[in-house]
This record gives structure tokens, sequence and C-alpha cells, in this order.
């Protein structure tokens, strides 16, 4: 419907026009400004805002929207490139509530990454310009969200008065384009939110701080088809390290919230200006690097054209003006300069969200962290663009190769993201499993023969009686059963035939009645768990490693 309401100026004209022959208290449309009846429009989306933050559920999801999730819960994009893009260029967007303006954001940033899906690994180069006007625009927002925030005497903050220019100050409010009656629904739902909010810190966004450093190596390991494929197990070993440099030891107490102090929604739109940068940037520099030939890789030097490259990092160079303060920050400062005739602009973003993933790490808040990330991803793939290779960061391998091996192992944190089995090889396994139920009798007459036997000692009673138990369920599952059709279709959630798995269906016994799909639901969060704790657990031992190595070094 935005989408329409935005390319259409006559269908936004006839919908006033419907609403001039309505009830005053139920026009939709009628718009008392001109600006080419921006009103209607932003009716529309305040009315898809209001739907995603109108109970707690939505909230969970509002929250999980301002990730970049890749591959996760993958949607089409419910706004189109072009109009969507016009709406954010708006100046009337600079007013809008901080809420509403993230989960605008967000669905922006959902358009602009489509193309960088696995399922949809190809942006375009004819919309290079775009992607470059969205990552423009979001360094706009981002210096003026910072500069809001007052921080200019943090260790990631300012070093003195922003550009004017950059920050775009708006002198159009975004309440007088919408109706009075929805601007108080998106009041009262900002403010509805805030104990949502609270419910959401005390349940999931503060863990451990080892859970937060296993979670985002493991969302970067899930995300890894984004990295350049020349360099990719290089790329995942040096954000291993910088990863592991950005978890504070020396931060004291800076952090980016806190309770009381800090609104959540500015928390909220930060995070949905980190996605739109990350977005746009990738976007950008694939279509630098692969010139619309997926099989042919180009570097700054063989490049045809600069201009889009130079226009970038004079966008970049904006990062100069933030302080470089932290431990992390400082560290790569100092390896950088080992080469200093490299990244000489990209550097400075490098530095900045280094600093921003450190204190995130120390604020506890997990979609920070992972935005913060996402560009860095993106930063590995300009640097790899700018000189073909990863070598002012590689030395970070060598402070510790045993540490931080230089190959990848993502295979090892997360399962695989397609499971390439034949119906055959599914079948032989099916089948070892029922070898196995075979033994069913053997197992009861080794039951009967130690029964009879003097049993000496409790341990060796209770394992009997769960030999028995064992035998005996196993029978109770057997009584009423079938073939593992069932099973196939919550798998396949009912997108193959069934004459597809005929052959693999019949090796599978299924008892009648169970819910497997809640049980397959049940299986995923416990691997999805088990995950992220290997993760936590190799994290922890990689940390140990490192220390020794510090310490044989001094």
């Amino acid at each position: 419907m935005a989408d329409e309401l935005l390319i259409n100026r006559s269908l936004r004209e006839y919908l006033m026009l419907v609403d001039s022959a309505s009830c005053k208290n139920e026009a939709l449309f009628t718009s008392h400004f001109s600006h080419g009846n921006i009103g209607s429009v932003l009716e529309v989306v305040s009315a898809h805002f209001l739907l995603s933050v109108f109970d707690e559920q939505a909230f969970d999801i509002f929250i999980n929207r301002l990730i970049w999730q890749h591959d996760k819960d993958f949607r089409f994009p419910e706004l189109s490139l072009t109009p969507v893009v016009s709406l954010l260029l708006n100046p009337i967007m600079l007013s809008a509530p901080k809420m509403f303006l993230a989960h605008f954001i967000s669905l922006v940033s959902e358009t602009i990454g489509f193309g960088m899906s696995p399922r949809n690994l190809r942006p375009d180069p004819r919309l290079m310009d775009c992607y470059l006007t969205v990552f423009e625009r979001s360094l706009i927002l981002y210096s003026r969200h910072m500069s809001s925030l007052q921080i200019d005497d943090h260790p990631v903050g300012s070093k003195g008065t922003a550009n004017p220019c950059m920050l775009g100050r708006s002198q159009l409010n975004f309440d007088s384009y919408i109706q009075q009656d929805t601007k108080n629904k998106i009041d009262r739902a900002v403010l509805k939110s805030d104990d949502f909010w609270d419910s959401y810190l005390c349940n999931r966004i503060f863990g451990t701080k080892s859970d937060l450093v296993g979670g985002s190596i493991l969302y970067m390991k899930e995300c890894h088809h984004v990295f350049d494929e020349s360099c990719r197990d290089e790329i995942l070993s040096i954000l291993d390290c910088i990863i592991l440099r950005a978890f504070p030891d020396d931060v004291h107490d800076n952090v980016l919230y806190k309770k009381g102090e800090t609104s959540p929604q500015d928390i909220y739109l930060l995070a949905s200006i980190l996605k739109l940068m990350s977005c746009s940037l990738a976007q950008a520099i694939w279509c630098l690097r692969h010139g619309g030939n997926l099989g042919c890789l180009k570097t700054l030097q063989n490049a045809s054209s600069c201009k889009e490259y130079d226009f970038m990092v004079g966008l970049i160079r904006s990062f100069q003006q933030f302080n470089v303060h932290l431990p992390v920050q400082r560290f790569l400062s100092e390896l950088m300069e080992n080469l200093p005739r490299r990244h000489k602009e990209s550097k400075w973003m490098l530095l900045h969200f280094s600093g921003l993933l450190s204190l995130s790490f120390n604020s506890g808040i997990n979609f920070l962290v992972k935005g913060c990330i996402s560009i860095m991803m993106s930063l590995m793939n300009l640097f790899a663009f700018e000189e073909g290779d990863l070598g002012s960061l590689r030395s970070l391998l060598g402070i510790g190769s045993e540490a931080f091996p230089p190959k990848s192992s993502f295979d090892e944190v997360h399962e695989p993201l397609v499971d390439k089995k034949t119906s055959k090889k599914v079948a032989s396994r099916f089948q070892k499993v029922q070898t196995l139920y075979l033994s069913v009798d053997s197992l009861r007459s080794f039951h009967q023969i130690t029964q009879n036997d003097q049993v000496e000692s409790s341990q060796n009673v209770s394992t009997l009686n769960h030999v028995k138990e064992s035998t005996d369920g196993i029978e109770e599952e057997t009584v009423e059963t079938c073939n593992g059709e069932i099973f196939l279709n919550c798998i396949l959630e009912g997108s193959g035939k069934s004459s597809e798995y005929n052959d693999v269906a019949d090796f599978i016994e299924c008892k009648q009645g169970k819910d497997y799909c809640g049980w397959l639901k049940d299986r995923q969060k416990y691997r999805k768990w088990k995950c992220q704790k290997m993760a936590v657990l190799r994290w922890k031992k990689k940390k140990k490693t490192w220390k020794s190595m510090k310490g044989r070094e001094l």
C-alpha cells in the first residue's frame, strides 16, 4: 500500500476524494498540506509501525529486526527500493519519533540488503548510485544521532563540533503531517514499549559477557557468505581477534546505555542506523568488487572507474572527527601504522566501530554488538577491494597463531545451512536405527537372566531397573505406529510430494498422535543453545591461550 501511494500521485488524490465523502472521524487520507500529499503515506507507515509494536511478542520481533539477520526468517522486502529511498531522503523523516524512525529505517535496510541474502546473492550494479545515496544518508543520520546523544567527551564521541551540513537539521515537523489521533496512538505505543523493554532487559538482552562474545562470534560465522570469497577464512580469523580485543578489560564504566539516564528509543535508533549503514556499504562494495560479474574479482588498481570509490571514501573520511581512546582502538591504530600507505581513510571507520563494539560489549546490548560486527564485516570487504588482500591486519594472526587459527572454523560452530543427503543415505541410516530396535528382545533376555542372579549392590539394582524401564518404554512406543510420512511432512513443511519420499517414509517409524512439529522446534532450539555454548567454550579457550602467549612475550 505504501509503495503504491509513494509512486502513484493520482492514487493519493483519488483516496483523498474518497475521504472527502466520508465522515470526518473516518477520514484517513485527507491531507491539509502540500508537499506531494506525503501525509497519506505517513499515515500508512504509521499504521504499520503500530502493528509492529502492538504487544510484547510483536516488540520482540521489532528488536530482532534491528539486526541484519541475513538468512534467518527469510522474507521479501515489504517496500520496494525506489519509493522507500525517496521517503528516507524526505526531510520530514528527520523529525519523526525515534522509535518510529528506527522501525522505518529497519524496513529500508531490509529492502537495501535483500540482494545480499544467500538465496539472492547478486547485487545489481545499476543500483550503485542508490546504494551510495543510502550510505550517505546513513552517515548523516549517524552523525546527527551521535551529536544529539551529547557524548563529545565520551571515548567514541566527537573530537569537536560536527559539520552542520552533515547533521541535516529539518525545519519540517513530522507531527503536523499526520492526524492528531495517529500521533496520540504513536505516543501511547512508545510509552507502552518501555514496559516491553524492561521485560526484554530481564529476559534476553543481558546475559553473561561470555554469552555475548559467543553469540557475536556465532553471528559472524553465520554471515560468512557476505565475506569476500578470496579471503573469507582470513576475514573470519581477523574478526575473531578484533572481537576478542574489543571485549572490555579496561573501559571502566563507559557504556552506551544506563537505565534511567538513556532513552531506549535512542538505542533502537542507533541500532537501526548501524543496520542501514552496513547493508548499504556492503552492497556498494560488492558492486565495486564484482562489477556485474560474479566470476571476476576487481581491486582498486584494476577498477574501470574510481568515482564511486572516491565518493565513498569521501564520506568515510568524516569518521576522523571521532575520538580514538579505547584500548582496542589504540591497538588497531598502532598495528595499521606498520603499513601507513594502506587504508588511509577507511581505517578511521574501523577504528571508530571497534571502539563502539567495545562499549556495546560493556553495555551488554546484544543487538548493538551485532550491528557493529556487521559494519566491520563490510569494512573487511572494502579493505580487500582497496589492496587485494588484508595485509595491514594480517599481523593480528601472528600475535597468537595457536589461539587464532587462520582456517575458518564456522562449520564447527553451527549447523550446515543445507543438508544435501540423498534418500538412499537417509534410508540406510534409518535402517540402522531399525536394526538397533530389533535388539529389544536381546535386552529383555539379558534382564531376565540377571534378575535371577544375586545382586549385591544397590547400584546394580538401579541399573537393571533402568534396563527394564528402557525395554518397556520401547515396547510401549511401538504399540501404535505408522510410517514416517507425518514426520517428513513436518520437515518439508508440505512443500514436497509424497511420491518423492515414499522410499524413505517406510524406513521411519512414528508414534501416532505425537506432535512432531513441536518436537522438531524444541530440537532446533536445543541445537542452537548447544552451538552457542560450544562457541563460548571455544572463545574461553582462545582467550586463555592468548593470555598465556602474551605472558610469554612479556
